[in-house]
């Protein structure tokens, strides 16, 4: 029975559309993201452990996380360390603006 595949919801947008698209929405993403940091910021400087509103609860807690170092790893292992590397393959998508934007010229 053959595969049926049907089309994403961005399928009518032309390649400079999609591009445009990606644009707009990771110039959206990161301006939410340095708003959440602000405010998760503002949230420890406060001290808070939990605050509740009318719509979410947030809480703090620390955690310990350990992290290998791999760059001394490889100090003290040396050429034995390449042994333990694996290839990842990934794709890699960068977005710039196409011309710089008005404000951005004066």
């Amino acid at each position: 029975m053959p595969s049926i595949t049907h089309p994403s919801r961005f399928h009518n947008l032309s390649d400079a559309a999609l591009a445009d698209e990606i644009g707009r929405i990771d110039a959206i993403l990161k301006a939410a993201e340095a708003e959440l940091k602000a405010l998760k910021d503002e949230f420890k400087a406060r001290g808070l452990a939990t605050a509740e509103g009318a719509a979410f609860t947030v809480t703090a807690s620390e955690q310990i996380a350990g992290r290998l170092d791999a760059k001394a790893v490889r100090a003290f292992l040396g050429e034995a360390a390449s042994r333990f590397e694996t290839a990842v393959v990934s794709t890699v998508i960068r977005i710039k603006a196409a011309r710089p934007s008005l404000a951005a010229a004066a």
